[in-house]
């Protein structure tokens, strides 16, 4: 079963809903309210209709009611095929390639870096990979949470590829970065694949939607910090 792409999904906005004729859907359009691209909830039940019927999977009403973006409908249905939990978001840096591929594969720094992380403690490194403790902040029941990752940068490729060695929570946690080089800067990109365990405190889809908006929060903080150090 092919999975909903992102194009995929604009095709199924237009033929469901129409287009506004002040909204571009070619463009920077996932994280923006189906509201305000101009859809209401006959036009999103439409589209969930359409997605029921092309890929076989149950979309009900009161999920529908519930989603909010044309991102949070992709990882409704991705979850859906595959059991599993994904996310994929991207920013564009205003810096040098070096500077931004630098600055974010220095583990050590990434207290500074993310808000949420209170430590690093640098565990080994061999064969290109560094393995590592992180320690968060203590949340706002005062748990603090740790685990030790494992990270394989490849600059020749433009691609990090990691993984939780300690899951914790997840059965699985592997995540994959990709910078690319574009007109205004760097793209960089974080992918996400994991799968909750029966005995988390949350299923795939409350995850997904957890990570989705600290994505977002982590990367447009990482974009000001790289960028102030790029104007210096």
């Amino acid at each position: 079963m092919p999975e909903l792409t992102f194009d995929h999904l604009r095709r199924l906005m237009r033929e469901s809903g129409g287009v506004d004729e002040d909204v571009d859907l070619d463009g920077d359009i996932l994280d923006r309210s189906f509201p305000d691209l101009g859809y209401d909830s006959l036009a999103v039940l439409e589209i969930g209709s359409r997605i029921e019927r092309e890929y076989g999977i149950a979309v009900p009403d009161e999920a529908i009611s519930e989603i909010t973006t044309p991102r949070h409908l992709a990882d409704f249905v991705r979850r859906k095929l595959t059991g599993a939990g994904h996310t994929d978001n991207s920013i564009t840096i205003a810096a040098p390639y070096d500077l931004v591929w630098s600055m974010t594969n220095d583990v050590e720094s990434w207290p500074e870096l993310f808000s949420e992380y209170a430590s690093v403690e640098i565990l080994d490194r061999r064969a290109g990979s560094v393995r590592f403790r992180l320690t968060m902040h203590p949340d706002e029941d005062g748990n603090v949470w740790s685990w030790v990752s494992e990270r394989t940068p490849d600059r020749r490729t433009g691609t990090v590829r990691a993984h939780r060695v300690e899951t914790g929570p997840f059965a699985y946690m592997r995540i994959f970065w990709e910078y690319r080089e574009v007109a205004d800067g760097v793209r960089m990109r974080w992918v996400q694949d994991f799968r909750m365990k029966p005995s988390a405190p949350v299923d795939d889809y409350a995850m997904t939607d957890h990570l989705n908006r600290n994505t977002v929060v982590q990367m447009n903080r990482i974009k000001g910090i790289i960028e102030a150090a790029a104007r210096s």
